[in-house]
């Protein structure tokens, strides 16, 4: 009757069922069968028996939810959930159960890759004159997550599920893998918190790039969801019309937050440091402190390591750490607890001091005053491990080749 053109399937489920197959005639037509039309299957060598004769068979037309793997996952990017990475698909594997295919894997890697453009006696030979083994590289489909495919299309209900449910960090990794339209295609999927986490994880150089290909209002709402300093960052590393353009669309509380962040230097207390400060007045008890740190106020901190206490002009008079307000007396206030003698960095403080601070102290996290005694903000340490480790690894490698 003619040759397999294709397979259809419906992208349902852990082991989703091919449901169609296309089929090339000798005059060169195309006919969509369905899956019901085969009667059996041979492997050796490979043929597909139908349970009619032609002029009895019906063509069908595919579902809007169906697509051809041929067409749209073999030669494509998709995404290993498990492992993290971007693999191109070189080939398919299926598994027969009750008369029916069913897609179990995909392989990418040298060998598929060869057995896909030459043939699979060709990548034994090689094999065996090279005194080698090509190994497989075979990834489950339940991992799986189609990057650029119809197939991504068809489940738009649910999409890049697979990928949302990892790690900004790892989801991060993946991004970076992929070329601009991609990583547009999966952070506009991502839910706005999630998108936001893993926008701060990615490159400088793959933060600013994205920004600039989003919407207005999908990059302004991507970063009122990050911490200021990592929003302002961003906004630093954008031409500055740019820039202005995502303050003025963004909410503004959010905006000032970030605006005062970009008047300080990057590498300064004041660039590094976050808005986001949890504060308490002195004379606050303990029963209702730990009540307000369970509050949306204690919520919307960037992290409490500390607990700082402020008068109403925002100065800084004590801090305590968050074991110590779990473990004194409820009736205790603040004010009869707290430290009072506080270590603390200025905004115009340089990074080596602020790194030099967490070193000697062995602090989490330091609040920075400015000369009147207002706090201003906190550095955390990861922000500035963020900054030094990049430096000592730099230097690590520029000995290793002297």
């Amino acid at each position: 009757m003619g040759q397999l053109q294709d397979l259809i399937l419906l992208p349902l489920g852990v082991l989703p069922p091919v449901t169609k197959l296309a089929v090339l005639t000798p005059e060169k037509e195309e006919l969509i069968l369905s899956w019901e039309a085969v009667a059996r299957l041979e492997w050796e060598p490979p043929v597909i028996h139908l349970s009619s004769a032609r002029g009895a068979l019906q063509p069908v037309e595919p579902r809007a939810e169906e697509t051809g793997l041929g067409k749209t996952l073999v030669d494509r990017k998709v995404v290993d959930t498990k492992c993290h990475k971007v693999i191109r698909v070189n080939d398919l594997e299926f598994q027969e159960a009750q008369g029916r295919l069913q897609l179990v894997a995909v392989e990418g890697g040298l060998r598929s890759l060869l057995r896909h453009l030459v043939s699979d006696s060709f990548v034994e030979q090689l094999e065996r004159l090279f005194n080698m083994r090509l190994e497989r590289e075979t990834i489950a489909w339940e991992v799986v997550e189609p990057m650029e495919t119809e197939l991504a299309k068809a489940k738009h209900r649910a999409a890049y599920a697979k990928l949302a449910k990892l790690h900004p960090a790892d989801i991060a990794d993946i991004i970076e893998e992929l070329n601009p339209s991609e990583r547009a295609s999966v952070l506009a999927a991502l839910d706005e918190e999630t998108a936001a986490e893993t926008l701060t994880e990615t490159k400088p150089e793959v933060q600013s790039s994205m920004v600039q290909m989003m919407e207005s209002e999908q990059a302004a709402d991507i970063l009122e969801r990050m911490e200021p300093d990592e929003a302002a960052d961003i906004l630093s590393d954008l031409p500055e019309a740019k820039a202005q353009e995502l303050l003025e669309t963004m909410e503004e509380e959010e905006a000032q937050d970030v605006v005062e962040l970009l008047t300080h230097e990057e590498d300064t207390a004041g660039g590094l440091m976050t808005t986001e400060v949890f504060t308490l007045p002195p004379d606050l008890t303990m029963v209702d402190a730990i009540g307000r740190l369970r509050s949306a106020e204690g919520a919307k901190a960037e992290t409490i390591y500390y607990i700082y206490v402020t008068d109403d002009l925002d100065r800084l008079l004590g801090v305590l750490s968050l074991r110590e307000l779990i473990l004194a007396d409820p009736g205790h206030r603040l004010e009869e607890i707290m430290e009072r003698q506080i270590i603390s960095v200025r905004p115009e403080s340089g990074l080596r001091e602020v790194a030099e601070t967490f070193t000697k102290y062995n602090f989490l996290a330091v609040p920075v005053v400015d000369e009147g005694g207002e706090l201003r903000g906190i550095i955390t340490v990861d922000d500035v491990l963020n900054l030094i480790l990049p430096m000592i690894w730099k230097q690590r490698v520029a000995k290793k080749y002297i």
